[in-house]
């Protein structure tokens, strides 16, 4: 399996970089970065194992645990300024919040200032 993904990745590495096609393998994965197929698809399989479907492998394989993840939030979540609370900071228009006197208006561009 390994020979025939190293056969599948080689000429993507050659058309990559450019290189004569007697460049071995090796230099061409170092060269560009990209780490060998067969080593690239463990690492999505675990990967995948750990954080995705949270099954429990190992230690031989890896000593990574579910436990040790930190998990996605899901679902919507609305943005903060949604819900401020009245003392908290609103950045709206406020030409409605400037006839009463329990909210601190605080104008950055000068205008409706007492001078």
């Amino acid at each position: 399996m390994k020979r025939k993904l190293s056969s599948i990745q080689r000429p993507f590495l050659l058309h990559i970089s450019g290189a004569y096609r007697s460049t071995p393998k090796a230099a061409l994965q170092t060269i560009l970065g990209i780490p060998p197929l067969h080593m690239q698809l463990q690492f999505e399989a675990r990967f995948t194992s750990i954080y995705r479907l949270r099954m429990h492998l190992p230690h031989i394989i890896t000593d990574t645990q579910k436990q040790d993840l930190e998990m996605k939030a899901t679902g919507w979540s609305t943005h903060p300024s949604e819900h401020l609370k009245p003392n908290q900071i609103s950045f709206e228009d406020g030409e409605a919040y400037i006839a009463r006197k329990d909210i601190l208006n605080i104008f950055t561009d000068g205008s409706k200032t007492e001078h």
